[in-house]
């Protein structure tokens, strides 16, 4: 089965992701403790998986080979927590440096820039960047409102996260840029 899938066999391919996926579903919500989060990583496995398919060949177990990529996600997932929870705390500190009413305006200054480079972005990735950040949706939710591929939905939202990261560092600083990161936990 692995051979075929390796030659681009679509069913075989699909017999394997049905009968790996319960496995590493449970090896992985163990540790993220979130099924969406669990799923997201899954995808992203078995699409890389799908995408490099020719060198299945080369591989002992196929098991190991998809715990290994999930693995490399979850880690991935884990770093991306680890730098919201410090933008928070950069955050937070910054508030604490300002003192009494300066920290509205701070904020207010923060949420203007951030609020004009979203609006600057293509009308197609700034709605789906919103779904995502303001209505927490996943891709796979994105992508049916939208109508297009969880793929597209992510290469869009992540094109815009860049865009704005570049832009926000370019003129609002690092905090305008902490500001994007956490308003994506909301």
């Amino acid at each position: 089965m692995v051979r075929a899938a390796a030659d681009g066999d679509q069913n075989a391919y699909g017999q394997l992701y049905t009968y790996y996926y319960p496995n590493l579903q449970v090896a992985i919500t163990f540790i993220t403790k979130n099924r969406d989060e669990t799923d997201e990583i899954l995808q992203e496995t078995f699409l890389k998986i799908w995408r490099a398919r020719e060198k299945l060949l080369l591989v002992r177990s196929f098991e190991d080979y998809a715990f290994k990529i999930a693995k490399n996600g979850l880690f991935d997932l884990l770093r991306r927590q680890k730098v919201h929870l410090k933008a928070m705390d950069a955050i937070s500190k910054r508030e604490m440096i300002t003192e009494g009413g300066d920290n509205q305006l701070v904020y207010k200054e923060f949420h203007d820039i951030a609020t004009r480079a979203i609006n600057g972005l293509d009308p197609q990735k700034r709605e789906i960047f919103l779904l995502r950040t303001e209505e927490g949706l996943s891709f796979e939710e994105i992508a049916e409102r939208c109508g297009i591929a969880v793929v597209t939905a992510k290469k869009h939202f992540y094109a815009a996260f860049h865009a704005l990261k570049e832009l926000l560092k370019e003129h609002g600083g690092l905090f305008s840029f902490l500001f994007i990161l956490w308003t994506r936990g909301k």
